[in-house]
């Protein structure tokens, strides 16, 4: 742990909020967030295990495995990505807090598909890690970048309609991009995991892991990291700057002693409050030696971007909010999304989801924090 995080763990309030106000439909927070460092306090949780049947959906077994979440104005719902390579889709859900606490229901699933002029296979075998709404009514989703069966598909930000049309494709420059050699640039499945938009429309795409050749993070060593701002440009997006981020290492937990493959900690989103501050998520896979179990960590750090560097400070390590949570996340979980969610007692919340990878092992569960 860096310097004076135990400091910045022991000044975070985290309340049990019993107010009966409900918080439904997205709501623009004014001027994004203005507390650069917002004080998070605790509303709820909603868990349900993978496999959960939704009677609401056609094919619900399709549902899970969310890696981002983008609040929808038009429907007054949520999108989410799903990460599944063998058919990218979408998922609308609506999110409520009130008296019964934190509800999320999924409503809708809806299969990407490639507009004019857009390579198919790109699109339908993308592996979405993330979402975000611009305010023209568009998404863009973010492709991390990976191999299947021998097919290169490089990292790109996936600008598509409300009926999940892919419009255009956006790329990334080449020294983010998966080289043949390995020798440079990303490594697949571990590239761009995160992404934000500003309040003037800029996008900022997070890379998880440090570029090639330079190794992943460790338990005694942390990372550079990346981030890359993409400025509208016409009818598209084009990349202009960019910001070094350091990635910490990869937290300790007893009894679990291993990583997970692709464990390392790492950057897994992006949540802009201005123009130059964000909310970045790390988080990384524990295993036992026997590898019979897992556990997660879980941090959020307020973000500066100052001179081509990431400016980092710890906002919540999730450790300290363990004894909040249901007995179903004693071991968290696998934290991929973040966005703003409904506005409870008049102040925006941050909703949080996890990616159950399509396993029994794991769970869909979505926490809700107050934000001050």
């Amino acid at each position: 742990m860096y310097d004076g995080e135990h400091l910045l763990r022991a000044s975070l309030l985290i309340v049990a909020t019993l107010a009966a106000i409900s918080g439904c439909g997205p709501k623009t927070p004014p001027a994004f967030f203005r507390n650069p460092h917002p004080l998070l306090t605790w509303l709820g949780e909603f868990t349900r295990p993978a496999g959960t049947v939704y009677p609401q959906i056609a094919d619900s077994k399709k549902f899970g495995s969310i890696s981002g979440l983008a609040p929808d104005e038009k429907r007054g719902q949520w999108i989410g990505v799903i990460d599944d390579r063998d058919q990218s889709r979408v998922a609308w859900l609506t999110v409520n807090f009130g008296a019964k606490g934190l509800e999320v229901t999924p409503v809708r699933m809806q299969e990407l598909r490639a507009g004019p002029r857009v390579e198919s296979r790109r699109v339908t075998e993308a592996d979405l890690e993330s979402i975000v709404a611009l305010r023209n009514g568009m998404f863009v989703a973010a492709e991390e970048g990976h191999v299947r069966d021998g097919t290169v598909f490089q990292p790109a930000l996936l600008l598509m309609n409300h009926d999940a049309v892919v419009t255009s494709v956006i790329e990334f420059p080449k020294e983010f991009q998966i080289t043949s050699d390995e020798k440079g640039g990303i490594r697949g499945n571990q590239g761009i995991e995160g992404l934000a938009v500003t309040p003037r429309g800029h996008l900022i795409a997070g890379l998880e892991q440090p570029l090639l050749p330079e190794p992943a993070t460790t338990f005694d060593r942390g990372g550079q990291g990346w981030l890359v701002e993409f400025e509208p440009s016409r009818s598209t997006f084009r990349p202009v700057r960019r910001w070094r981020y350091p990635i910490s290492p990869t937290p300790r937990v007893e009894n679990f002693d291993d990583v997970c493959t692709d464990g390392e900690n790492g950057l897994v989103e992006l949540l802009a409050l201005s123009e130059t501050t964000l909310i970045s998520m790390e988080r990384s896979c524990l295993v036992t030696k026997d590898k019979q179990f897992t556990a997660n960590t879980v941090q959020l750090f307020s973000v500066e971007l100052v001179e081509g560097n990431a400016r980092k400070r710890l906002l919540l390590d999730f450790d300290s909010i363990t004894s909040r949570l249901s007995s179903a996340l004693s071991r968290l979980e696998n934290f991929e999304a973040l966005t703003f969610g409904p506005i409870v007692n008049n102040t925006p919340s941050l909703l949080i989801a996890s990616d159950d990878n399509f396993r029994a092992t794991q769970k869909t569960s979505f926490l809700l924090f107050g934000m001050r």
